[in-house]
């Protein structure tokens, strides 16, 4: 498995609306191809696991080609993709 990994800075006006858009930028990943599971948190995180790195890459490089990592009061840190060495699931 391979994770696309986000990190961004918000400024404070983008509080709200990052909040708000967390469940759709969720819910909007189901359907994508590879995609397994995600999680998004409250402060411009997220961690997003595919079943191989070949999309993993192509929805990186989807996300960078098309803008969406930046925008007036959001910076992106970190947009990286690396290959999942364990997981763990409490039962």
């Amino acid at each position: 498995m391979w994770a696309v990994i986000g990190v961004w800075e918000l400024s404070p006006e983008m509080h709200d609306e990052w909040r708000a858009q967390v469940p759709l930028m969720a819910s909007s990943k189901v359907g994508t191809p590879g995609f397994a599971h995600g999680t998004w948190t409250q402060d411009g995180h997220a961690i997003q696991v595919f079943d191989n790195e070949d999309d993993a890459r192509r929805y990186h490089a989807k996300m960078r080609d098309e803008g969406y990592l930046e925008r007036p009061g959001l910076r992106n840190v970190v947009w990286d993709v690396t290959e999942v060495g364990a997981e763990s699931q409490a039962p």
